[in-house]
C-alpha cells in the first residue's frame, strides 16, 4: 500500500489540474453578455438606460406585473447589436429596472425613488441631471450637473454606507462634477442626492432634507 502513495497523489493532482482546466474553459464560454451600461437622468427628469453587449447576445425588454422593467439577454449562434438603448419612465417616484445574463443566471438590479417629472414638486431643483456608469472593468463613475447657484458636497455616510451628493443654494461657479464610486463587499452600491432646503428668515431659518434622487445597484451572481 505505501508504494501505491505515490501514483495515487499523482493521478490525484492529474484529476484536480483536469478539473480546474474545465472551469476555466467554462468561464470563458459563459462570457459576460452585458459589457457596460449608462444610467441617465436628464434636465427633464426622465430616465434612460444605454447597454453595451457582446457581438451575440439577444436582447428581451419586459414589464412584470410588479411594474419593474427587465432586460433579458441571451445567448445567440449569430451575429448581433452590441449599443442598445431604452427610456423609461417614473412611477408613483419609483422605477426598478433589471439585468438578467441567461447564460449564468447573473443579475443586476437597479432601484431608483424620484419625483415624476409630470407631478415634480421641485424639490431636486438643485440638480440639473446625472448618469452613472459600470464601466467593463466593474467600477463606476458618477458625473452629474447642478443648475445655478448650487453649492456641492460630496461624502460617503459610513452609518448607511451609502455615497452622499448634499446640495443647497449658495454661491458657486462650477456646476459640473464626477466621482468614481465602488460596490461594498455585498455587490450593492448606494447614492443618495440631498437637498438641503432653508424657509423662513434668516434669523429663524429652518432647514428641511428632501432625499431625492435615491438609488440603489446590486448584482446578484
Amino acid at each position: 500500500m505505501k508504494n501505491l502513495t505515490p501514483y495515487i497523489l499523482i493521478l490525484s493532482i492529474i484529476f484536480t489540474s483536469c478539473s480546474s482546466n474545465e472551469n476555466e474553459v467554462l468561464e470563458k464560454t459563459q462570457e459576460k453578455l452585458l459589457q457596460s451600461y449608462t444610467l441617465k437622468r436628464d434636465a427633464n427628469g426622465a430616465y434612460s438606460i444605454d447597454f453595451n453587449t457582446t457581438n451575440n447576445t439577444d436582447v428581451t425588454a419586459v414589464k412584470n406585473t410588479d411594474n419593474s422593467n427587465e432586460i433579458i439577454l441571451s445567448e445567440v449562434n449569430h451575429k448581433t447589436a452590441t449599443k442598445h438603448s431604452n427610456n423609461f419612465n417614473i412611477e408613483n417616484d419609483y422605477l426598478k429596472i433589471g439585468f438578467l445574463e441567461a447564460n449564468k443566471g447573473k443579475r443586476t438590479k437597479i432601484s431608483i425613488e424620484d419625483e415624476n417629472p409630470t407631478f415634480a414638486k421641485g424639490v431636486t431643483k438643485f440638480l440639473n441631471s446625472y448618469s452613472i456608469t459600470k464601466n467593463t472593468d466593474g467600477t463606476f463613475q458618477l458625473n452629474f450637473k447642478v443648475n445655478d447657484n448650487v453649492t456641492t458636497d460630496f461624502v460617503y455616510n459610513e452609518d448607511i454606507e451609502t455615497y452622499e451628493v448634499h446640495l443647497s443654494k449658495g454661491n458657486t461657479v462650477k456646476k459640473e462634477f464626477s466621482r468614481e464610486l465602488t460596490l461594498k463587499s455585498d455587490k450593492t452600491l448606494k447614492l443618495d442626492f440631498v437637498n438641503h432646503i432653508y424657509s423662513g428668515k434668516s434669523e429663524s431659518k429652518s432647514e428641511y432634507v428632501v432625499k431625492r434622487p435615491r438609488q440603489i445597484i446590486e448584482t446578484i451572481a
